[in-house]
């Protein structure tokens, strides 16, 4: 009889936690998770990862650019913002990032991950070199040149302040890291095509050619 009763109160309380699920998924946030740029009616979309505090992918910035400059007419390019939580500075960086996008020029936000991608600049925020600073030292010293090298609408000024009182600049990239992680991000770079992980074999332009030529046809 006891055992027939807990059945029966495992059964009843299944079924009211079941019952107070939502009877549909909830809505993704509006808040945008990457960059675009490139065709944006493709069949062919190619996501990126990356983290601007990252040497590998400062490293493969070069290789990414001429990529998308050869099939910017005929490919959906997404960049996504995955900062690195043992880069001390990336996600000022991306935040950064996130404020240019938002108060610049449109298309500013890929100048400033060219100004950014450049061995002198990036060393700049290494840890190492970072260690003593605070956060305001780094973003005031550093990153806001970076910024006014990247955008003619954006003074430092104008940046700090933004970067102080603009949550949708924190907003943006807090989502954003969160997105990669649903998405099993795990490093950077790394790289999606129609939503199916690429780990491997796209290291020299030739291997992006095969590739993208390959599915487009």
């Amino acid at each position: 009889m006891t055992a027939l009763f807990l059945i029966i109160l495992i059964i009843a309380l299944t079924s009211s936690v079941y019952s107070q699920a939502p009877s549909s998924p909830i809505p993704l946030s509006s808040i945008s998770n990457s960059f675009t740029r490139g065709n944006p009616s493709s069949d062919l979309t190619v996501d990126l990862w990356i983290d601007l505090g990252c040497s590998d992918c400062l490293a493969e910035w070069p290789l990414l650019k001429s990529v998308y400059e050869t099939y910017e007419d005929t490919v959906k390019f997404n960049y996504h913002l995955f900062p690195l939580p043992y880069h001390q500075f990336a996600f000022l960086l991306a935040k950064s990032a996130n404020c240019v996008d938002l108060h610049g020029d449109a298309g500013d936000v890929f100048n400033f991950f060219d100004i950014v991608y450049t061995n002198e600049n990036q060393a700049l925020i290494y840890n190492s070199v970072t260690a003593n600073m605070t956060y305001n030292d780094v973003m005031t010293d550093i990153v806001s040149n970076f910024v006014t090298e990247s955008s003619a609408s954006l003074s430092a000024d104008d940046f700090l302040g933004f970067m102080a009182s603009d949550y949708d600049c924190e907003s943006n990239t807090r989502y954003q890291f969160k997105n990669a992680a649903l998405n099993q991000i795990y490093g950077t770079p790394m790289y999606t095509i129609n939503g199916v992980t690429v780990t491997d074999g796209l290291s020299s332009m030739d291997d992006w050619t095969a590739m993208i030529d390959g599915l487009l046809q």
